[in-house]
């Protein structure tokens, strides 16, 4: 759990990451203390943070899991407003990552920017003018459907931009991790596949700028998916600029300190 707290509300004033305890009650007992600590002690007057994995609807506990199944279904939201006495929200993590770097890192400045987050899986968000686009569900486009009849996905579909371009299929196809893959072919045909992905990407959302986060988007090579994605995207005069994300890990603090805002 990586966790800060603000004094102006503007700016991150203290930081601390702490390993995250697979029983519910314990991790909300150790929150709480992890952020009095922050504080110190000072009332708290609001909170909010992402979350891994997709929530109910009401957005006030996690629906599924793999990592924290013990935190599934369990009163996320009112146990923090709880403990706290203030006002919780919470959002997924990917998107609190992409309004993190629309408003405070590589997407300052533009209207409409599209986040894709691409680590053992592929999320995403579309942002504008800082706030998020609603949506009865969130932003999947991990699972856009790229070759039909494809690569099996971990959803259970098959040809999904996820089965192409993904730190997990990258070891299972290529039994290396994005950052120790040094072949310059197999980056050309993973840059390929994700210019396919952003094309659509751009069709549907029609983002000023599309940024790149997540672990493995740090091994891939920009100039090759801007090259094809000005190939592929013949509807629109220019292709959007892509670039990475800026803030690393923080992403998601500043995020989470715009939704407060």
């Amino acid at each position: 759990m990586r966790m800060a707290v603000s004094v102006d509300g503007k700016e991150l004033t203290q930081s601390k990451i702490i390993p995250t305890p697979k029983d519910f009650n314990e991790g909300i007992k150790t929150l709480k203390q992890a952020a009095d600590e922050l504080s110190h002690g000072e009332k708290i007057t609001g909170v909010a943070g992402g979350v891994a994995g997709p929530l109910d609807k009401d957005k006030t506990c996690l629906a599924t899991s793999p990592n924290i199944p013990g935190w599934i279904n369990k009163p996320l939201k009112a146990e923090l407003e709880t403990v706290f006495d203030c006002k919780v929200i919470l959002e997924n993590d990917t998107v609190v990552g992409g309004i993190g770097e629309a408003t405070k890192g590589a997407g300052v400045g533009k209207e409409v920017v599209g986040y894709i987050a691409i680590g053992t899986g592929v999320g995403g968000k579309r942002i504008v003018d800082g706030k998020i686009s609603a949506d009865s569900f969130n932003f999947e486009p991990g699972h856009q459907i790229i070759v039909p009849d494809g690569n099996p996905c971990n959803c259970g579909g098959k040809g999904h931009m996820e089965a192409y371009v993904s730190g997990s299929y990258f070891e299972k196809m290529y039994g290396q991790k994005g950052e120790d893959i040094t072949d310059s072919k197999i980056w050309d045909e993973i840059s390929r596949y994700l210019a396919i992905s952003l094309v659509n990407t751009t069709v549907h959302w029609t983002p000023d700028i599309i940024i790149l986060g997540g672990s493995v988007s740090k091994s891939i090579p920009l100039e090759k998916v801007q090259g094809y994605l000005s190939e592929f995207l013949t509807i629109f005069p220019q292709a959007p600029e892509i670039v990475k994300a800026t803030l690393g890990h923080d992403a998601g603090l500043y995020g989470a300190l715009e939704l407060l805002r």
